[in-house]
Order: C-alpha cells, then structure tokens, then sequence
C-alpha cells in the first residue's frame, strides 16, 4: 500500500504539473497513470511484468476517467428530474470516483493478471476510491481544508488538489490489491501442494 501510495504521489503531482501548463486532463491521466505503474513495478521489483503494469496504468486512468464521469453524470441527470436537491449534492462526484476506482482496477488487473483478478482489483480500488471521492466533496464544498492543502502545496505550483486526490486513492487501490492478490495465489498454491501431498 505504501509503496502504490508513493508511487502515485509522485506520477500524480508531475500529471498536475501538465494541468497546470496545457489543461489537459486526458494527457495527465495518461502519465499518472503510466508513471504510477511503472514506478510501482519498479518498487515491487517486478521486472517482468514493468512494461505491462506501465501500459494498464495508460489505458487504465483515461479509460476509468471518462467512463466513470459519463456514467455518473447520465445518472446525475436522470436523478434530478426526479430531485433537484442530488443535482446539488457531492453524490455525483462521489459516485465518479468510486466508478472510477473500479473501473481502474478492473482494467489494471485484467491486463497485469488476467480476467481471474478483476473482482480483487474492482472491489479493492473501488474500495479505496470512498475515502477520496468524500474528500474531494469536502474540498469542494470550500472551507479551511481546502485553503490549507493549497498554502500547503504551494510550493509546488498550482495544484489540481482534486486530481492529485484520486490519483493517490488508485495508487493506494492498487497496492493493496496486488498485495492481497499475491496473498491469495500463495494460499491457493499451497493448498494445492497439501492436496497432492496428501494424494
């Protein structure tokens, strides 16, 4: 987890640094993305998938990206007919996140494992996308936490702290789920190994 966090951290300020210079969110979540994998596999020290995990994360953040935000925002629209009050709400924004998260997961996974781990890595990044999508509500909403993180960054530039929020929440998704994943492969192998043991 630590490791996917700060992988994340660091591909997830460089991709606000393009923001900041081009406002291309497509392009920043194509190297937040790549950069966050790569820099993962580098970290787990998995060499022979590197180049795979690089080419998930840049397929897998624009595609969740702009799935999970055309996705929500229909069900935005559909929602306030109904009510106005959800129009107005952080519930949209959260929704996209979580979306987001699952959708990065299952794409990552997919590529990285196979079909096999897509319900870990969808469950777990979606999982880890909550905490994000409720902070990027507060910030939105305005208040102190919101001008505190800005004077805190500041040093950085002109940070996109909603950005930098989710792209930190996938890095965090996606540790954990290959973490786990290996955990559950190691288990399965030996249970195996019992089984033929005993045969």
């Amino acid at each position: 987890m630590l490791l996917g966090t700060a992988s994340f951290i660091v591909s997830g300020v460089m991709a606000c640094i393009v923001i900041s210079l081009f406002d291309n969110y497509i392009l920043a979540t194509i190297i937040a993305g790549g950069i966050g994998e790569l820099l993962l596999g580098l970290f787990l020290r998995m060499r022979q998938k590197i180049s795979r995990m690089a080419i998930a994360g840049i397929v897998g953040m624009p595609v969740g990206l702009i799935i999970s935000f055309l996705l929500a925002g229909g069900f935005g629209s559909l929602f306030s007919l109904m009510d106005m009050r959800f129009e107005n709400s952080a519930i949209p924004d959260i929704s996209a996140i979580i979306l987001m998260g699952i959708i990065f997961g299952a794409v990552v996974g997919s590529i990285i494992y196979g079909r096999k781990s897509i319900w870990l890595f969808s469950v777990v990044c979606g999982a880890a996308a909550i905490p994000s999508g409720l902070l990027v509500a507060v910030m939105n909403s305005g208040g102190y936490l919101k001008i505190w993180l800005d004077n805190l960054l500041d040093a950085f530039g002109k940070i996109d702290l909603n950005f930098l929020a989710i792209t930190i929440s996938l890095g965090i998704g996606m540790g954990l789920s290959i973490g786990l994943y290996n955990i559950l492969k190691q288990k399965s192998a030996d249970s195996s190994f019992l089984r033929q043991d005993k045969g």
